[in-house]
């Protein structure tokens, strides 16, 4: 009975393992998307600002100077 309860767990913990890992893997697959893809969700989402206080909202949170700024989009 104690093989059994371990043998569950350990496929359980195996599934989440293995979603998380292909969540992650997924993700990484897609590119950030230009500013200009981005721009119609962008309005959307922040109706009061211009194009460019927007365009400098993306490039705020798209940029690759590493670790030194980890604001990001939060």
């Amino acid at each position: 009975m104690v093989f059994l309860k371990r043998g569950v767990f350990a496929v359980i913990c195996v599934v989440i393992l293995s979603f998380g890992i292909g969540t992650a893997a997924y993700a990484a697959g897609f590119a950030p998307s230009t500013f200009k893809e981005m721009l119609p969700f962008m309005k959307e989402r922040h109706p009061n600002l211009g194009d460019s206080e927007l365009e400098q909202m993306y490039k705020s949170c798209h940029q690759q100077e590493g670790i030194s700024n980890t604001r990001g989009m939060m």
